[in-house]
Parts: structure tokens; C-alpha cells; sequence
């Protein structure tokens, strides 16, 4: 009989004792003969070692032990794909160049895993942060995500020219702008919209706080940019003390003197109005959650991007004639004859008559995170 293995299994019939050796019913040579050919097919099945034979169960073994020793996944192109696929399924398409998973009817795309690095990277509640205290890249290495971001512009710096009977203003806040979920951006506004970042290299600036009666420096990552904060003066120079916040008003002989800085849309507020009270008292700064105010510079805005709630983003304090102190804004906002706080963004303090050279503001911070 011819044998049907393997396709399906063969029905052998067993000789009887009273069969002879030339029997017309089982011949001796036909059982031998059959018996020879379905050890061959056995043989063949499963194939010897180092089977090169693909149907082979020797080859199938091997090539499955090799491909899960070296992580090698089921590959094809889309009309390859099983035709009864269960959830789970992860297989690499040749023809999109994507690796793809297969769950609940349908097939979708593995993204890249997201990795970044730049600045000081910590964690804090399942986020990567990165922190930059100095101006450097952000460079994302593979993969694309949202990622959040709070960026803080140079505070301003403080005029250092005040008479003997007049003085400063304090130097407005860099401007803030964020889009913390929940939190908000400078000038009462609320948060914007996350940034999708690619595999590529982003530059990251860090603004310096302004020198003497001048605007701090400009902070920026990819296509957000803050402005720096309006320098706080005695008589005003127009621009100079508009910014991110603006910076306080100024006196002369006693009075107020010059302009109040303005602050942008989005970013901070304006400063404070000088006055005749303390024999005269200059504006604070603004700051970029709330304007400057005569003699106290305006609040920042408090944010946890980094895991610890801060305030950032303060305006300096003004002064008055007589030696009266005040207080700079939350955030590293200066006291009064003090400098911003570095990596706030605060505004400088105003001085007092003849308190040479001025005071400096506070340099920028730049802070992204993402989920991980």
C-alpha cells in the first residue's frame, strides 16, 4: 500500500499467525516495504540534525530557538499578516518599516520609546525633568512625545545714576510663560498648549538678569520665547522699561518722575506707580502674577513642574527717600538695594540716593518634562 504519512495517518494491517510468507492478502515483502517507507516519512518529518529541510521539525525548533535567543520577532508585509491574528500579536512590518500590534480587531503602530537628554534631568510623580539653569540643548534622541514646559526670561536690572533726592524703581520680572496643565502663564493667563517634540536637537537659552537700568535677557526653548524684564530707573527712558513685567516709577526732587514699564500679554504685569508718601516712594516691579505695587514688587507664579511648588518670576521692590524698605515680589523678586535671585527671573531691587552701581536682575530658568 502506499503510505499517506504525513498529510494523514496511515492504517497499517497486522499479519495473522497463519499467514505465510507469500500470502496474497498481506505479503511479507509489502509489509516490509510499507513499514520502510513510513520510517522514511517519520524521518523526513522530523528531520536530522542541523536540518536544513524547512519543513523539517528539527529546522522549525531551531529556528524558533534562534530567533527567541536573539529577540527576532515574526516579519512580513501587510497581505502577510496572519489571517487569524489574537490579541497580543507583535510582529515587524517590512513593507511600513514599523513593528505593529494586534488587540481588539485591528492593527496599530508601537511607537518609539521617547528618550531625551540636556540640562539636569530628575524625576518626580512618573515625570523626566530637565532643568536648565544656563543656556544648552535639549536633544531628543528617539521617539516624539507632548512634553510641558515653564519658560522664564532675565529679570531686570536697576538704574544706578539716582540724585541725592530721587531714586529707582525695581526692576520688573522676566517674562513666564508655561503650559503646566492646571497651572498658569505670566499676566494672568492661563496655560498653553504642550509642545510635541521630534528626534532632533532644540536650542535652549537662559536669559541673564539686565545691569543697571536695563532689560534682562530673553529666555527661549524651540518656538517659545519670554522676554526679559523692564529695568527699574529714576527718570524713565521710553521701551527700556517695558519687558516680560515692567519696571517700577521712578522719583525726582521728592515726585514721581518718568513712566511705569509695561508688561506683555502672557507673560507679566506692569509696574507700580511711584509717590509723594515717605518723602517719596518709587514703584516695585511687576510681577508675572501681579503688578508691581508702590514700594513692593508683584508676585510670580508658583509652579510644581519640577516636583516642589515654587514661585518664580517676582518684581523687585522700590524705595523711598527717607530709607523706608520694601519688599520684592514671590519668586526672587530683590528687596529693596538687593539683586533678583538667580534662575528666577526676579526683578532687581530699587535703591536709595547715591547707592552706586545699581542692582542686577535675576537670571532666567528653563524647565520641560514629559510622562514616563
Amino acid at each position: 500500500m502506499a503510505i499517506n504519512y504525513p498529510s494523514s495517518l496511515d492504517n497499517f494491517t497486522n499479519p495473522q499467525p497463519s499467514d505465510t510468507l507469500d500470502s496474497v492478502a498481506a505479503p511479507h515483502a509489502t509489509q516490509h516495504s510499507d513499514l520502510n517507507d513510513a520510517v522514511e516519512a517519520l524521518q523526513a518529518k522530523v528531520g536530522a540534525d542541523s536540518s536544513a529541510v524547512t519543513t523539517s521539525h528539527d529546522y522549525k525548533i531551531s529556528d524558533h530557538e534562534y530567533k527567541l535567543t536573539n529577540g527576532i520577532i515574526p516579519a512580513g508585509t501587510t497581505a502577510q499578516r496572519p489571517s487569524s491574528p489574537t490579541n497580543g500579536m507583535i510582529r515587524y512590518n517590512s513593507e511600513l518599516e514599523v513593528l505593529e500590534s494586534y488587540l481588539d480587531g485591528s492593527w496599530s503602530t508601537v511607537k518609539k520609546a521617547f528618550s531625551a537628554v540636556g540640562g539636569t534631568i530628575t524625576t518626580s510623580g512618573g515625570y523626566t525633568i530637565h532643568t536648565f539653569t544656563t543656556s544648552g540643548s535639549f536633544e531628543v534622541l528617539g521617539g516624539s512625545t507632548e512634553v510641558e514646559y515653564v519658560v522664564v526670561a532675565g529679570g531686570g536690572g536697576t538704574d544706578d545714576t539716582a540724585g541725592t533726592i530721587g531714586g529707582s524703581g525695581g526692576g520688573g520680572a522676566g517674562g513666564y510663560r508655561s503650559s503646566v496643565v492646571g497651572e498658569s502663564s505670566g499676566g494672568g493667563a492661563s496655560a498653553e498648549s504642550k509642545l510635541v517634540v521630534t528626534a532632533q536637537t532644540y536650542t535652549v537659552t537662559v536669559g541673564a538678569g539686565g545691569t543697571g537700568f536695563s532689560q534682562g535677557n530673553n529666555s527661549s526653548f524651540a518656538s517659545i520665547t519670554s522676554l526679559g524684564g523692564g529695568g527699574g530707573d529714576q527718570t524713565g527712558t521710553a521701551g527700556t522699561k517695558d519687558g516680560g513685567s515692567g519696571g517700577g516709577q521712578g522719583i525726582s526732587s521728592n515726585n514721581p518722575t518718568g513712566s511705569v514699564g509695561s508688561g506683555t500679554t502672557g507673560q507679566g504685569y506692569a509696574g507700580g506707580s511711584a509717590s509723594t508718601a515717605n518723602s517719596g516712594t518709587t514703584g516695585g516691579g511687576g510681577g508675572a502674577g501681579q503688578a508691581g505695587q508702590t514700594g513692593n514688587g508683584g508676585n510670580g507664579v508658583q509652579s510644581s513642574i519640577d516636583g516642589t511648588a515654587t514661585y518664580r518670576a517676582g518684581g523687585g521692590a522700590g524705595e523711598s527717600v527717607n530709607g523706608t524698605t520694601y519688599t520684592g515680589g514671590l519668586g526672587g523678586g530683590g528687596n529693596t538695594v538687593t539683586n533678583g535671585t538667580a534662575n528666577t527671573g526676579g526683578g532687581a531691587g530699587g535703591h536709595a540716593p547715591n547707592d552706586s552701581p545699581g542692582y542686577n536682575g535675576g537670571s532666567g530658568i528653563v524647565i520641560i518634562r514629559y510622562l514616563t
